[in-house]
């Protein structure tokens, strides 16, 4: 079993995406209790975002620079009580950002995008606007009421927005889970998206790549 799926662009607009299998990965060295398949769905959805962008960077480079300092001992990022789950902080993804630029492994830049949960389609556009240009989203998704239907998982979980279908002005997205097996080729509105986007976190993390090359880098 491969660790990841290499999605082609199409012509509808889909960029070509490194989907990283988030159930394929196990556990990582001096963290007890925490593992990438079943804790590790953001770290795996960032390695498919900035590899995508042109970094070569696997879940557990991701998990190792996000969760272990320089000694290799663990930070108290992975432990989080928010959602009641060993998952990922989301103040982690910031730091992790910053220190893989600080380190010369990436070159990027981000935005978050907060919404008024009572009125998300004031964001629609900007959010539409930069995935159809050079940006990447990371996601939280729930679903957190019964009523909502159990788009993306059962629980607690982050997803990557990868690209802007330009017939149906749907969404692509990268799901690290064994349902996004299937959701390689579907499509999904903002309005699903915003419905099963967990509130309080940092609704859309936008990630860009800054170099005018991308050139291929493994994490040291």
């Amino acid at each position: 079993m491969t660790h990841y799926d290499v999605i082609s662009k199409n012509e509808f607009g889909r960029k070509e995406t490194i989907r990283y299998k988030q159930y394929t990965y196990g556990g990582l060295e001096n963290i007890k209790d925490w593992r990438i398949d079943s804790h590790g769905c953001g770290p795996t959805t960032m390695a498919t975002i900035l590899s995508s962008l042109g970094y070569n960077l696997t879940p557990e480079d991701i998990a190792k620079k996000m969760l272990l300092d320089e000694y290799g001992y663990p930070m108290d990022f992975y432990n989080d009580r928010t959602m009641n789950r060993l998952g990922t902080r989301d103040i982690a993804f910031i730091y992790l950002l910053q220190r893989l630029n600080e380190e010369q492994i990436c070159n990027v830049s981000y935005k978050l995008i907060k919404l008024s949960y009572e009125h998300p389609e004031l964001k629609k556009e900007l959010v539409f606007d930069m995935i159809k240009n050079e940006y990447m989203a990371m996601v939280c998704v729930g679903p957190w009421k019964e009523t909502y239907l159990k788009t993306f998982s059962n629980g607690g979980h982050y997803i990557g927005i990868t690209s802007v279908n330009l017939k149906n002005h749907e969404f692509y997205v990268a799901n690290p889970n064994k349902l996004g097996d299937r959701q390689i080729d579907c499509t999904f509105s903002y309005e699903t998206i915003v419905e099963n986007m967990y509130p309080n976190c940092f609704d859309f993390l936008m990630i860009k790549d800054n170099q005018e090359k991308n050139i291929l880098k493994r994490c040291k």
